[in-house]
């Protein structure tokens, strides 16, 4: 209701998340965040550190949302472009699918290039990775390789 009388008020944004988090609906609470946090900058917030904490709770939202689901699991592969890729792919799959055989229902292999690891890993110096993703659920992996692989319009100009 106070986001109905006042949609521009941060709080009740932040509230909102507070409440979606603690009935485990981690990723709309935080879509709530990042609303509050836009709201937030565009009320001229007055100390940039609480943005700051905003910003890191809707990431700590988004992680703890991709932590519980469990339904996908990723796999990342060092690659030289010297490689076949598609030998490199192949053994990704083998691997994952030893690994963590409950993600083994769709197992895909990002086609079009060359990764590097996520924030907060320990890469190589100037190493490059494949990404491989291994899918609980057949369907979803199939609808996340057709968005990846789909190829777009390209206009002229």
């Amino acid at each position: 209701r106070s986001i109905i009388q006042n949609p521009s008020h941060f709080r009740t944004h932040l509230r909102q998340a507070a409440c979606l988090r603690s009935l485990r609906r981690c990723s709309e609470a935080a879509r709530s965040a990042m609303v509050a946090d836009c709201l937030y900058v565009l009320a001229g917030g007055a100390t940039l550190g609480t943005s700051d904490l905003i910003h890191l709770y809707w990431q700590a939202l988004i992680q703890e949302a991709l932590g519980g689901e469990g339904a996908f699991w990723v796999l990342y592969t060092p690659f030289d472009e010297r490689e076949d890729k598609a030998d490199k792919a192949r053994e990704a799959a083998q691997t994952l699918a030893e690994e963590h055989p409950d993600y083994t229902q769709h197992i895909f292999t990002d086609p079009h290039g060359i990764h590097l690891l996520p924030e907060g890993a320990e890469p190589l110096p100037d190493q490059q990775y494949l990404l491989t993703l291994g899918f609980r659920d057949k369907e979803l992996g199939k609808a996340v390789e057709k968005s990846v692989t789909r190829k777009l319009p390209i206009w002229p100009g």
